[in-house]
């Protein structure tokens, strides 16, 4: 080929034209598209779009090289194309490849590659949580025919050091021991095998490739490659380095999966959260929180003792999601803040840099999942923007709503799934559901340009008031179950919705909304929430209609969070605009809520009053009366316990029951039965009152109702009480204690039961245990988690060595 005409003249004194320039005109003068100069210099064509767009404006030597020599440049031309590249520093990384003087086995034993560990650094902290890690991806590597592990994860999850941990523990299997190559810095495909050659000890030069498989070829050796996820074609030299030599494992690391033939992905989680009890010991036993107190005491030796500073660090470690870097980072200022302080001041400790020896995209955490965006093509990064408008994750067809106009979302999910930046989960009814790291969505939400933003939540909003209203009557029904744990999945994006409509002034979407939501919020004690969301709702401008079920639902929230005065005002309220409207059945809810009101007063008159005028205006036909209808029978039950009229109560209560039954709601049967076993108690009939308890218990644990199941518990333990099994009484009352301090008992503030049968169990249980023993088996049932309790609640196993009964 004749030399080109050349931009510029070598050693012309004007400025230096850009590398992406020159190029460019030699190629286009060769008259080559960019792949087919990608192919004649063993490059990719990613690759060159990248030179010729200035995106990478240093190229290595050997690149430069490999274009010069594949557009056959004459030495003028080749000299210019060379002095297009602008200077760089030297560094371990990007030192030349300039020769190769051992060639075949005999290199790397010159090297001394045996049976040791080249280039493993040594652990300067402990390794946390990863023991089972370890293990099950040494069981991988160790599996015949897998020769290929990649370790797959978010960034910041930890790889390197899984990685790291892993090699040392398999650095005997094989006699050419193990060779780690750090691949970060490389940039282009063409310099893996070349940096290979050069952690092997190797001396590379131009058209190296061919030598470092050679002097690999017939050896035992382990290769850890690290940091893979910025080489997009990694896995086709990966797989060539596999095919030519046979006794080469590889154990690879990136955040997404290099997807060729043999490969065995293994995802690296973050670590395990604390869950259940928050003493310090549980926390600690978590090794998410075992990781932050580690490195905390290491810079302030009294960080976290105090029951208080437990909470924090469970809290902590759950805005971490887990993931090591970022709680190595948080970490980091314990020195100056406690535990509530650093929590207060989470987002400042993450964007603060680390340890001055990691790596640079590693020193904050915004770096990291920089690292990560930049690696992304523009629509998976405007998804990765959008999905920051989700709370707690959300299923695909959300995502696909969200992802308007981007094009096909499920391949874009997909990709962000492989690179490691969303996580999917399937639940036991198999749903999937997609969701991203706190750290991530914090990421996502920085990133996400105000009309973009706008523009996403709008879509959002709409997704799940459609969700809501959908919801609705199945709280009410037979699938009330499945429809309550649907919404508790997407409470978090359910609420975010409502705060949308607000915040543009749309009462109307608002107010239906919370109308929608507010037996959910209800029954899965949301109440603060649901009450902020209903009384900000009201302030704005809605139809009556709207407007009477706004007001019902802030009466609700407030009576369940034992304001009766507040909510005897709401009711009342929304009473009086659904009068004025001609609502029956808004008034209906009204005048029953302020029944109840009245009832948690003590009003017992003016309760039964309202509830017969409830009775009395509903239409018994329409089904969507019978709800209110039969809450209100049970609610005249009530009222004829306290006038200790049993029988009376019996009768209400079973008619309330049956219209409950009917329908499959969970809710107003419980709410019946409780009423039965107050009347069974007063008649003396203690078996019958336990049979209606077990079912009661039952129901209420499968809705997610602690507040009821307190009730229902200590109810049980007057029964247990009575039939001379005082440890188990005692352990129910410990519960239903525990569960009421902490959901409170204010939403069944009109259940009333009589405080002298609580007294009486506890009484005759310290008589027959003794006060020591009583306080330490009322300590054990406070203890219990709730699945513990209602575990005992319903069992009927009765271990006679533990139970004294005097």
């Amino acid at each position: 080929m004749a030399a080109l005409e050349p931009p510029h003249p070598h050693g012309s004194s004007r400025t230096r034209e850009p590398f992406a320039d020159v190029l460019r005109r030699f190629r286009e003068a060769a008259g080559w598209t960019q792949e087919e100069l990608a192919e004649r210099a063993g490059l990719t064509s990613h690759g060159i779009s990248a030179l010729e767009r200035g995106l990478r404006s240093r190229p290595y030597p050997h690149t430069v090289r490999s274009l010069a020599t594949a557009l056959a440049l004459g030495q003028e031309d080749r000299q210019t194309l060379m002095a297009a590249v602008p200077p760089r520093h030297r560094t371990p990384h990007t030192a030349d490849v300039t020769g190769i003087v051992a060639t075949g086995s005999g290199a790397l034993a010159a090297a001394g590659v045996g049976s040791s560990a080249r280039g493993l650094p040594a652990d300067l902290t402990p390794l946390v949580g990863r023991s089972g890690d370890v293990a099950a991806v040494l069981g991988l590597l160790r599996s015949p025919g897998v020769r290929l592990v990649t370790l797959t994860g978010t960034g910041g999850v930890g790889k390197t050091r899984l990685a790291t941990a892993v090699a040392r523990a398999a650095r005997h299997d094989h006699s050419g021991g193990v060779a780690v190559v750090h691949l970060a810095a490389v940039e282009d495909e063409a310099l893996i095998l070349p940096t290979i050659g050069r952690a092997l000890g190797l001396h590379a030069v131009e058209g190296s490739d061919e030598t470092v498989l050679t002097a690999l070829r017939r050896r035992d050796l382990l290769l850890l490659l690290d940091n893979l996820e910025q080489l997009r074609a990694a896995g086709v030299v990966v797989a060539r380095l596999l095919e030519e030599c046979d006794g080469v494992r590889v154990l690879a690391t990136s955040r997404a999966a290099l997807r060729v033939r043999g490969e065995s992905e293994y995802a690296v989680q973050p670590l395990a959260l604390p869950t259940g009890r928050e003493g310090m010991p549980e926390v600690e036993a978590a090794p998410a929180s075992r990781l932050l107190l580690s490195r905390a005491r290491a810079v302030a030796p009294g960080f976290a003792s105090s029951p208080d500073d437990a909470r924090a660090v469970a809290a902590l470690s759950r805005r971490l999601a887990g993931i090591p870097l970022a709680i190595e980072l948080a970490a980091a200022r314990a020195r100056l803040l406690s535990p509530l302080l650093l929590l207060d001041r989470l987002d400042d400790a993450l964007d603060r840099e680390g340890a001055a020896d990691l790596p640079e995209r590693q020193r904050t955490m915004r770096a990291t999942l920089d690292w990560s965006y930049r690696l992304l093509g523009e629509p998976e990064r405007a998804l990765y923007r959008r999905l920051a408008v989700f709370t707690g994750g959300a299923s695909i067809d959300a995502v696909e709503q969200v992802a308007g106009d981007l094009g096909d979302a499920l391949t874009l999910l997909e990709r962000l799934v492989e690179h490691s930046l969303v996580r999917v989960t399937t639940l036991a009814d198999g749903t999937v559901r997609h969701s991203v790291l706190e750290p991530v969505h914090q990421h996502a939400a920085s990133l996400l340009e105000p009309a973009e933003g706008r523009l996403a939540r709008a879509w959002h909003a709409e997704v799940y008031r459609a969700r809501a209203h959908e919801a609705a009557p199945s709280y009410e029904g037979a699938e009330q179950v499945v429809w309550l744990d649907r919404s508790e999945r997407d409470a978090g994006n359910l609420a975010a919705a409502v705060d949308h409509f607000l915040a543009q002034g749309d009462g109307e979407r608002a107010g239906q909304m919370v109308w929608d939501l507010w037996l959910f919020w209800w029954l899965r004690g949301h109440l603060r929430q649901g009450r902020r969301l209903a009384e900000a709702a009201i302030t704005l401008g809605m139809t009556a209609p709207t407007r009477v079920r706004a007001t019902l639902t802030a009466a609700s929230m407030a009576f369940a969070q034992g304001d009766i005065d507040a909510s005897a005002r709401r009711w009342a309220e929304a009473r009086r605009i659904a009068s004025d409207s001609g609502d029956r059945l808004g008034q209906a809810f009204a005048e029953a809520g302020e029944g109840l009101a009245a009832l948690a007063s003590g009003q017992v008159a003016t309760a039964q009053s309202h509830f017969l005028r409830v009775v009395d205006a509903v239409d018994h036909d329409d089904p969507a009366a019978d709800w209110i209808l039969g809450l209100t029978q049970v609610w005249l039950g009530t009222v004829h316990l306290l006038r200790d009229e049993p029988q009376a109560a019996v009768e209400r209560c079973e008619q309330g029951l049956s219209l409950a039954r009917r329908r499959g709601d969970r809710l107003t049967t419980y709410v019946a039965l409780y009423g039965l076993v107050q009347a069974a108690l007063a008649l003396g009939q203690q078996e019958e009152a336990r049979e209606l308890l077990v079912e009661g218990i039952e129901l209420s644990d499968e809705t997610g109702d602690l507040a009821n199941l307190s009730f229902f518990l200590e109810s049980l333990a007057v029964v247990e009480g009575s039939r001379g099994r005082h440890v188990r009484a005692a352990r129910l009352l410990g519960a239903s204690t525990a569960m009421r301090d902490r959901v409170g008992s204010a939403v069944y503030g009109y259940y009333l039961p009589d405080p002298a049968l609580r007294t009486a169990t506890e009484q005759e249980a310290r008589g027959s245990l003794g006060p020591d023993a009583l306080a330490a088996e009322l300590a054990h049932g406070r203890s219990l988690t709730a699945d513990e309790a209602v575990a005992l609640a319903v069992g009927d196993r009765h271990d006679t060595a533990t139970e004294r009964t005097g």
